[in-house]
């Protein structure tokens, strides 16, 4: 080797390991926010459903708990298991509840740093090392960034149990099937039987996630179709099937129907129809505000256009962008409209959450496609850009940096942490002592503060309601909440 390509070669080598670093720093930023919201998780404290949820299990055991919430509340067999963990783990270790729940809640959190990680690295499989260690945190953090309830997303059980479980199983299903209609691949065994695992759990969690994951199998089967792909027709049928079947047993609990009778404007279609048009327009106009969802989106274009060589368009690009958008729009409106259906109100906080994380993968999928399709059309790069956008510069990292900095600093949670900051711990506190105080004290009527700090982050309801429930998990006759004394 001469002694010019020797030192070229040094040279590069130099240059990607600068790279390196700059990436590193670049995903430095949504990983430190995540860390803090993560961490946050053990600050959570269990409120009025959760000791309903406690009393079932300690009264009846897990199974029995299951069987009497499915004839008396809804079908959502998957979220009464995960409510009672907090029970099970407090009866099982002789440890209290507070500490009991917050342990549940950052496994939770864990789970879905890891479905989150594991959807957006198999959908984006081009990308390796520390850039794909940069997508995967930056993409967790923009859901929590741009969560509508981020309370609801990690710190609040009944909410996270029935939303993030069949939103992770969304995710992955959609993942795996634009996966393979990308690369003209198949579904192997192992990825059919974790699909309909999987796709089986989700539908469990609630009364819209089956319907959704059938139409995503169903698309997938007829976009192969259309692209002259291998159908597997069998391991499509057999996905749906065990989707459908999770979604029957939900659907056909007696709680239902006791549900939807003791709620006014429910069952009304033409109305549902409307209302979920109404409120999905506007949720789809606030997605598409939201710093951190744009921020993220600057991103994907921009991680896309510099691994485009490695990836060039394929002619069926354009056409699996815009089907994966479609479906991702159809299965937003239809979760807003079996809310509607069902309750006769707007969709809820944290149902919005799963809408949230669904769009924004199938959005991420699609402007990444998109960017693909049309780069040739724009033909060479000028020549200061080519040193530029490529996955080796340290302009491209550098300057994402700073995009997902801004983004997520103005993003929707961090204005609420820095409104509720000061507030968090003190809350955790007062929440221990009340824990400590029901624990201990030998008296039947029990005369509790209200939290003197009340982050809406943490909390939405106080020791007031479901007093019933507070006062028989700790053995009590009667708890009356009080305003907290003057300090």
């Amino acid at each position: 080797m001469s002694t010019s390509a020797f030192a070229s070669t040094a040279e590069r080598s130099s240059g990607f390991r600068r790279a390196r670093v700059v990436w590193v720093v670049a995903g430095l930023i949504p990983a430190i926010f995540l860390f803090v919201f993560l961490a946050l998780t053990f600050f959570a404290a269990p409120e009025h459903d959760d000791y309903c949820i406690a009393n079932q299990y300690v009264s009846n055991g897990l199974v029995q708990s299951v069987i009497n919430l499915y004839n008396e509340l809804s079908g959502r067999v998957v979220p009464f298991v995960l409510l009672q963990v907090p029970a099970a783990i407090a009866s099982a270790t002789g440890t209290n509840i507070v500490f009991a729940y917050s342990l549940t809640m950052a496994t939770g959190a864990f789970v879905f740093l890891i479905g989150t990680a594991v959807a957006i690295a198999r959908a984006w499989p081009c990308a390796g090392g520390v850039t794909l260690v940069f997508v995967v945190v930056a993409f967790a953090a923009t859901i929590v960034g741009a969560s509508p309830s981020v309370r609801d997303l990690l710190y609040w059980l009944p909410a996270a149990a029935c939303y993030v479980p069949p939103a992770l199983a969304s995710i992955l299903i959609l993942g795996e099937c634009v996966r393979a209609l990308d690369q003209g691949s198949e579904f192997s065994k192992l990825a059919t039987v974790g699909m309909a695992a999987v796709g089986l759990i989700g539908s469990l969690c609630n009364e819209f996630t089956g319907v959704w994951l059938v139409l995503i199998i169903a698309n997938s089967a007829i976009a192969r179709r259309l692209l002259e792909q291998k159908p597997q027709v069998a391991r499509h049928v057999l996905i749906a099937t065990a989707i459908l079947f999770g979604w029957v047993v939900v659907v056909l609990a007696k709680g239902n129907s006791i549900r939807m009778g003791q709620l006014t404007g429910a069952g009304d279609v033409a109305r549902s129809l409307h209302e979920a048009l109404r409120f999905s327009l506007v949720g789809l106009g606030r997605f598409f505000r939201e710093p951190a969802i744009i921020g993220w989106l600057v991103a994907v274009a921009a991680v896309t256009l510099a691994q485009s060589q490695a990836r060039p368009p394929e002619p069926r690009t354009k056409l699996l962008a815009l089907g994966v958008a479609v479906v991702c729009l159809a299965c937003c409106y239809f979760e807003y409209f079996t809310h509607e259906f069902s309750t006769g109100g707007p969709l809820v906080e944290r149902a919005q959450n799963q809408a949230l994380m669904l769009l924004l993968f199938g959005i991420t999928l699609s402007v990444s496609l998109l960017v693909r399709a049309y780069r040739p059309r724009f033909g060479p790069l000028p020549v200061s850009a080519q040193g530029v956008l490529t996955l080796d510069s340290l302009a491209l990292p550098a300057a994402l940096t700073v995009v997902m900095a801004v983004s997520i600093l103005l993003s929707s949670t961090a204005s609420l942490v820095r409104a509720e900051g000061s507030s968090l711990y003190p809350y955790w506190r007062e929440s221990v002592e009340r824990d400590r105080l029901l624990s201990t004290s030998s008296d039947e009527i029990v005369t509790v503060a209200k939290h003197r700090q009340t982050p809406s982050m943490l909390m939405t309801a106080d020791v007031t309601v479901a007093t019933g429930c507070v006062a028989a998990f700790y053995k009590k006759a009667r708890i009356i909440g009080i305003d907290p004394p003057n300090l």
